[in-house]
């Protein structure tokens, strides 16, 4: 397309130069007066229609182009879509890796999630938004589906999937600190920060617990969270027993590591899927099933 364009620039420049050359021929062998206005009105003549041919030039040319270019992308379009089957928008939590990959659009639960319903043929689509504001767009029907949930999340009128996974929630502290917890009533009076919305997924006793404590604080960004443990020093932090051996090992990289103590006082915890079309709920029970069946659920969880 380019080519073509610097072909029609050159053929417009060919037939101007003509014209131009025409010109000075007239008044080269043209006495002057009379004959001299009638020539340079010739000339001039033979220049307008010499720069009319030109710009016909031009425009067959881009026109020939726009042909081409929409023939082009009319082409690219059709084979682009017709291997994607239907689109899920599905709202995953934010800084939980390893569980969510927000930066990359990846993690365990991405993936899980899309090889379960590519099993029905669906097409995953993953939109990263904190877990409130997932379920309100799930209601109003901006997103077909979200997670995870635990069992006591609000969600009426929302199509339940199957469990899918454990999160193993457990209360760390350093060993210096010396701490003996045993129960959740040991956490009264201690600073606290546990992750976000934990409140919401630990049940109502730990919900309890973390409003008679006024030391106690919840944290979104979960790296930060493991981070601020170990540079603090004076922290009990309560999240999932895999997101901090995950942000742990990457600080024990950069040589940022102490001895801890791992308190396991909760019970595990059930986390689920939920949707918007029951239909979708169950292409993702049955994908689940199939995983769990094949062996690759095992493979991706471990």
């Amino acid at each position: 397309m380019i080519h073509r364009g610097h072909r029609a620039r050159g053929g417009a420049a060919i037939v101007h130069g003509m014209a131009v050359c025409a010109v000075l021929a007239l008044v080269c062998v043209l006495a002057p007066g009379a004959h001299g206005a009638r020539a340079a009105q010739e000339a001039d003549a033979a220049v307008r229609q010499a720069m009319g041919s030109s710009q016909d030039v031009v425009k067959q040319d881009t026109a020939r182009q726009a042909v081409a270019g929409e023939a082009e992308a009319s082409a690219a379009g059709p084979a682009d879509s017709a291997s994607a089957g239907p689109e899920l928008r599905i709202g995953f939590s934010t800084s939980s890796l390893p569980y969510v990959d927000m930066v990359n659009k990846n993690g365990l639960e991405p993936r899980l999630v899309a090889a379960a319903l590519d099993r029905s043929g669906y097409r995953v689509v993953p939109v990263f938004l904190p877990h409130a504001r997932a379920l309100e767009l799930v209601r109003k029907g901006t997103l077909d589906g979200c997670g995870p949930v635990g069992r006591h999340a609000d969600v009426a009128g929302l199509a339940l999937g199957d469990m899918y996974l454990q999160y193993r929630n457990v209360a760390v502290s350093l060993e210096a600190a010396g701490l003996e917890i045993n129960t959740l009533a040991d956490l009264r009076g201690l600073p606290v920060t546990a992750f976000h919305n934990a409140r919401v997924f630990m049940g109502p006793d730990f919900a309890a617990m973390a409003d008679a404590n006024p030391r106690y604080e919840e944290q979104v960004d979960q790296r930060a969270q493991v981070e601020a443990f170990f540079q603090r020093r004076d922290r009990v932090i309560v999240l999932d027993e895999r997101i901090f051996a995950f942000h742990r090992a990457r600080l024990a990289a950069r040589g940022v590591t102490a001895p801890v103590r791992v308190h396991r006082i909760f019970p595990a915890q059930d986390r689920f899927f939920v949707f918007r079309d029951p239909a979708v709920r169950d292409a993702f029970d049955a994908g689940l099933r199939q995983l769990q069946e094949s062996g690759e659920f095992r493979r991706m969880v471990r």
